[in-house]
């Protein structure tokens, strides 16, 4: 078996040994731990018995850091196992096999036993419940045995294809508990094309000698990017060049398989930290030189709102958040803010795949518009290229996606500029067979032209053909930023009510909750409330009959005759309130009638336009509307369109 795809299909098969024992859902409690155990085994396996020679020899002579140090040289690996066993030398003894797991399990270094604990639920569980279920099912043995057939050593498979093994697995595994796999890693030529667009410009600084780089991702699941882009810096631009890879993730399995794949290159796995990346951020006050993930998108954030909030109030632009925050429902945005916050003054880039909200959502003014503001705008000018994928490219989803690239520094020609690629056309990408929701992948030839392009940074276009014609069709424009910004105008337009009294109208009149309220007492002593209520039917009387002379009269299309009229027939002005319920029940929109104020008693006389009246009338919400307008467009000329309206 040379290809991973086979081998990974090899393992997910061992299910078929488990299957009247365990659920769909519970495959995966038994597929990764022994995945990631027969990887370290294969890798421990030459040095085994120097590692126990080394331990039996020095064990009662060396201190323990001494002892440590000793094993990892004999091992030749920053981890060891110290036990008589190996997975092969635990099938020769299938009675005892349950007792000597145990043993074996507990002779692992400490940090491999820390990345195992993410396997059995934690410290306070132990590694135990690793292999007893299935000794408790009489299945450990064959288990075991499956896994020994495999060769998983560096030699037969790479660290790079290990972790596509393993991201084909947790795929695998999700697809059969119904949860969406695509939130844990990110298709390889996807990392690809994003590796390839954040080092592009940097060729020439990163081949200067003693160079060192960071590379985070802050939710690195299985680790992917970190390999891959380390990978690209060393194989394709500079073998000498020293690269350190962070990275932070909340999902305990796909942690612990970053942080063992991170061990296993003889880098530091301390860099691999579990949690929370936006409330619980393990890197605190680090900056990096390259930042690239795949955050969840589509995913509220509820439970962290309050704690977003906070630090939003509280810290303002010195925390993460000062900017704003998008909307509850999808979170992907507080990803990029968090990034944002780590990129360092000598020069940071940012890739990051995003679903289309934080492109599209949002009207000028909301926390989407605030937070694009505040990364495109001077003195920030962090959004450098956007580049729009095609539909099912990943595994767990069909949607479109776009990959922004941020820098915060700039060449002069990008200043103020954004570049747009549009790389949905079928000549970026290949039909593959179907993997969940994937149908297609970025071409190799497709990753090539993309980066190509973003490097020229000038329109580009493609020629296509269809039905036998040849055309050219626009891939790639430069905008200038103000080009994206917008100014919400809103428009409003003046009450106008007409009124014509009915007596369907004084029927709904006498159902209005303020006139019925009229009527009613608060008062606890019944002689009391009596007079009120006696009081207030006499006024309702009083209101119908006021109301009722004005049946016979003809429509009315002036608010304030209307309501100087019913003050002589009544007797008194009506307050705020009684006001209101007169106009809501007795008048009628018309487009034909004088504009409403808020005291028809008090009027002035204004003449020319309504909009440069100094007293203005009363706004109808009901035609109120918003206008969108370019940042380049002059407000005032159009408004003034707006204006003629009024």
């Amino acid at each position: 078996m040379e290809r991973h795809s086979e081998i990974s299909e090899f393992i997910w098969n061992i299910k078929e040994h488990i299957r009247d024992e365990y659920k769909e859902k519970d495959y995966e409690e038994v597929i990764l731990p022994f995945t990631l155990l027969r990887r370290i085994d294969c890798v421990l396996e030459k040095t085994h018995e120097q590692v126990v020679k080394t331990y039996e020899q020095y064990k009662d002579k060396a201190t323990k850091e001494v002892l440590d140090q000793l094993l990892k040289k004999a091992s030749g690996q920053n981890f060891y196992n110290i036990s008589a066993f190996t997975l092969l030398g635990l099938t020769k003894d299938k009675d005892n096999i349950g007792e000597n797991y145990d043993a074996y399990l507990k002779g692992f270094n400490e940090s491999i036993k820390d990345i195992l604990l993410n396997f059995s639920g934690g410290p306070e569980k132990g590694l135990s419940p690793i292999y007893e279920t299935l000794l408790r099912k009489e299945l450990l043995y064959i288990v075991t045995f499956e896994f020994t057939k495999i060769d998983m050593s560096p030699d037969t498979i790479s660290n790079h294809d290990m972790g596509t093994i393993f991201e084909i697995l947790i795929r695998k595994s999700k697809e059969a508990s119904n949860e969406k796999a695509g939130q844990f890693y990110t298709p390889r030529e996807i990392v690809r094309l994003m590796v390839n667009l954040v080092f592009s410009h940097d060729t020439d600084e990163l081949n200067q000698p003693g160079k060192i780089v960071s590379i985070y991702d802050p939710c690195c699941g299985t680790g992917g990017m970190l390999t891959t882009a380390k990978d690209y810096l060393q194989e394709s631009v500079n073998p000498n060049l020293t690269v350190y890879t962070f990275g932070q993730e909340i999902n305990e399995q796909t942690y612990a398989i970053a942080k063992s794949d991170i061990l296993m290159k003889g880098e530091n796995a301390d860099n691999i930290k579990h949690g929370n990346t936006i409330t619980k951020d393990k890197h605190i006050s680090k900056t990096f030189n390259y930042m690239l993930t795949n955050p969840p998108f589509g995913d509220d954030w509820k439970n962290m709102r309050e704690f977003v909030e906070n630090e939003s109030e509280e810290k303002g632009f010195n925390g993460r958040f000062g900017a704003g925050t998008p909307d509850v429902s999808d979170g992907s945005f507080l990803f990029l803010q968090h990034m944002i916050s780590k990129m360092n003054s000598q020069g940071s880039t940012i890739g990051i795949v995003f679903n289309g909200s934080p492109l599209f959502n949002g009207d000028a003014g909301s926390g989407w518009s605030d937070i694009r503001g505040w990364i495109m705008d001077d003195p920030h000018d962090l959004l450098d290229c956007i580049i729009a994928m095609p539909k099912d490219l990943f595994y767990g989803t069909g949607i479109g996606t776009y990959i922004w690239i941020l820098n915060n520094k700039k060449s002069a020609n990008r200043k103020n500029k954004v570049q747009l690629i549009n790389a949905i056309h079928p000549s970026f990408t290949k039909k593959i067979k179907s993997l969940g929701n994937k149908q297609y992948e970025i071409s190799e030839d497709g990753i090539s032209l993309i980066t190509d392009i973003y490097k020229a940074y000038k329109d580009y276009s493609i020629e296509i053909e269809e039905d036998g014609k040849k055309r050219a069709v626009v891939v790639s424009k430069i905008y200038d930023v103000t080009n994206f910004k917008y100014t919400k105008v809103t428009v409003e337009r003046p009450l106008r009510l007409a009124y014509e009294i009915t007596n369907e109208k004084l029927g709904a009149l006498k159902k209005h909750p303020k006139f019925i309220e009229l009527a009613r007492s608060k008062k606890k002593e019944k002689a009391s409330a009596e007079a009120d209520i006696k009081k207030g039917k006499a006024i309702q009387d009083k209101i119908l009959n006021a109301l009722e002379g004005f049946t016979s009269k003809p429509r009315e299309m002036n608010d304030s005759n209307f309501f100087t009229a019913f003050e002589k027939t009544f007797g008194s002005k009506p307050n705020k309130a009684l006001l209101k319920m007169y106009r809501d029940i007795l008048g009628e929109k018309d487009e034909e009638a004088e504009v409403v104020f808020a005291d028809p008693y008090n009027i002035s006389i204004q003449k020319g336009r309504i909009c440069d009246w100094n007293e203005k009338p009363i706004q109808d919400t009901g035609l109120r509307d918003t206008e969108s307008i370019k940042w380049k467009e002059n407000i005032d000329e159009y408004n003034t369109f707006y204006k003629v309206l009024l």
